[in-house]
């Protein structure tokens, strides 16, 4: 907790932003000959990658800043100033693409996390059921790993996210219609079923 705060972005940001005018200074002590502008490089991809693109431009174009100045004031001399406008053009083109690739690089790497938590959360909460299951040939109730005999939806909506709605289709509807018109019974008084009124005398 300590080193995330301690790092946090605000203090990044002026940590680098400082950083900056540092190379500038150290480009323009090492004058032109030396090729110091790739070193301009790290703060912007640091910055793109803790911080985000609005932040990598930015400090792209402090980069640029810096490297103008610590060019011009280095004894660098043109035969034109387009050269010089040409040179710092294209360093800060080059710093702002670095910061643009870098950034949409950790973006992308983020919202790939994000899809990987959400489809692990998914399958933790997907439950299948595999392998051989006993079943009662009469009833049809399953024996669950206990060894206790289970109702099969019961059976099925404790090992997975299915949600049954009871219902009645026509076979059954119309037996149990039938079953409410004839009911089977011996008692007195009730309709006897089939079987009774063909039995002789």
């Amino acid at each position: 907790m300590k080193i995330e705060r301690f790092f946090s972005p605000h203090i990044t940001l002026v940590a680098l932003i400082i950083s900056v005018p540092i190379l500038g200074i150290i480009d323009y002590a090492t004058s032109y000959d030396l090729g110091f502008f790739v070193f301009y490089f790290l703060p912007i991809s640091i910055g793109a990658w803790r911080l985000g693109l609005r932040y990598a431009c930015l400090l792209s174009v402090l980069s640029a800043i810096a490297w103008g100045l610590s060019d011009w004031y280095s004894g660098h001399t043109y035969s034109h100033m387009i050269y010089y406008a040409w040179n710092t053009i294209i360093r800060l083109i080059s710093f702002l693409i670095i910061g643009y690739m870098l950034a949409q690089i950790h973006k992308l790497l983020i919202e790939e996390r994000k899809i990987s938590k959400d489809l692990q959360e998914a399958l933790d909460q997907v439950k299948t059921l595999s392998g051989l299951l006993p079943i009662c040939a009469w009833c049809k109730r399953i024996r669950n790993d206990e060894g206790y005999w289970q109702q099969i939806d019961e059976y099925v909506k404790t090992h997975s996210e299915i949600q049954f709605s009871h219902g009645l289709c026509k076979d059954c509807a119309a037996k149990m219609k039938e079953d409410e018109t004839h009911p089977i019974t011996s008692e007195p008084g009730k309709v006897p079923d089939d079987r009774e009124k063909l039995k002789p005398d």
